[in-house]
């Protein structure tokens, strides 16, 4: 009997539940079941087929701090390195008026010389052919003469960058060995990376603090503009340019910039005009080019200050009597230094004189706009002459 009334309850729990009314699970509304997770991204919207969790929040956060997913190096590559090499071999005279001969035995023996090269400052001769004697070196330049001078082979041969595509961001370059930092200050802790001489960064953040702009170069990673320099991406054409080639010069950040057809194509840091010498602002044409050739002048009165270099390379003038030029002798790219040229690296001057034509554009500028303005010339003004600033002989 109780058995039966066992079996009779059980029955009838069963005959309940099958006449109770269940909703289907895919009626359900979407918010009371889980949605998978999404691939990982940076969602700025509810994908509304998953859940941008985990990998995506973290991308979506660094995206909204400025930092692109995926994180991406600059989309660029450094040029041929045959392009550092010298058109023509060069040495450097040592100390002050140093005569020229007219043949090596002549030069030997002290005999009497037929020219002078003057001053004790950055004097630098061609190399035809070299000799010793008596432990002192002599050497034949391209105008013939025989000089005491030291070949040297160390000019400096870093490149700047040759770019697939145009960066989204701004960059920079170092300008010395540098460590970054945790925070935008120097008080902060340093991080483990450090940056070599003329390392390439990119910019996503800016802060202004203790005199400086710094970079954030990496999420939680600064360095400060002190030891590094900022290549503004602008692809708008200039005023004043009317194709679609030009050659940037931005004096506050001493960094160069080339675009065609909108797209970047090479950048690079510079040295300019210093002190009263400094580059001039605006937008000029290059109207001579020349791959090799002497530049020698003096600013002082006693002429304390003179210089001579032969076989300065790949000279581009755009302003009368300043040009964009390669250096080989010692200098501190980023920092204000020359007597009005743009210098450059000699791999760099090459590729710029590679690319540039007669005619091309070149736009100076300084965003800080602390460099003068140089006066406008006057209407009417006949064309602007080719001037060759050193007397050939």
């Amino acid at each position: 009997m109780k058995k039966r009334q066992l079996f009779t309850a059980l029955a009838l729990i069963i005959l309940s539940l099958l006449v109770l009314d269940f909703e289907p699970v895919d009626a359900l509304p979407q918010s009371q079941y889980d949605l998978p997770l999404c691939l990982p991204g940076a969602f700025n919207n509810d994908p509304g087929d998953c859940l941008p969790l985990g990998p995506s929040q973290s991308a979506k956060a660094l995206a909204d701090q400025g930092f692109p997913y995926p994180m991406r190096g600059l989309s660029a590559h450094k040029p041929d390195a045959s392009l550092s090499e010298l058109p023509e071999r060069v040495a450097i005279v040592g100390g002050s008026d140093t005569p020229i001969y007219a043949s090596l035995n002549d030069a030997i023996a002290g005999g009497p010389p037929i020219n002078t090269i003057v001053g004790a400052g950055g004097r630098y001769v061609s190399v035809i052919e070299s000799a010793q004697s008596g432990g002192r070196t002599f050497v034949r330049t391209k105008s013939g003469g025989w000089v005491e001078a030291t070949p040297f082979w160390s000019w400096p041969r870093w490149q700047g960058l040759a770019f697939y595509a145009t960066p989204n961001h701004n960059f920079g370059f170092t300008i010395d060995n540098i460590n970054s930092y945790t925070a935008p200050s120097f008080a902060s802790a340093p991080t483990q990376n450090s940056y070599p001489k003329y390392d390439a960064f990119p910019i996503y953040n800016y802060a202004d603090a203790e005199g400086y702009k710094w970079y954030e170069v990496a999420p939680g990673e600064w360095i400060p503009s002190l030891k590094s320099r900022e290549v503004l991406v602008d692809t708008h054409r200039p005023e004043g340019v009317d194709r679609d080639r030009w050659i940037a010069i931005d004096l506050e950040h001493q960094t160069l910039a080339v675009y065609e057809n909108g797209e970047l194509k090479f950048a690079t840091v510079i040295a300019s005009g210093a002190g009263e010498l400094y580059s001039d602002p605006g937008v000029y044409e290059v109207y001579h080019k020349v791959e090799s050739h002497t530049m020698q002048g003096s600013y002082s009165a006693n002429r304390a200050d003179f210089f001579y270099y032969e076989n300065v390379p790949w000279a581009l003038y755009y302003n009368h009597a300043q040009a964009i030029h390669g250096v080989y002798w010692p200098a501190i790219l980023g920092i204000p230094q020359s007597h009005g040229c743009i210098n450059m690296f000699p791999g760099d001057a090459n590729w710029l004189f590679q690319w540039t034509e007669l005619g091309e554009y070149v736009y100076v500028f300084d965003p800080s706009g602390k460099t003068p303005m140089p006066t406008p010339t006057p209407m009417g003004t006949p064309p602007q002459p080719i001037f060759t600033p050193t007397p050939k002989p």
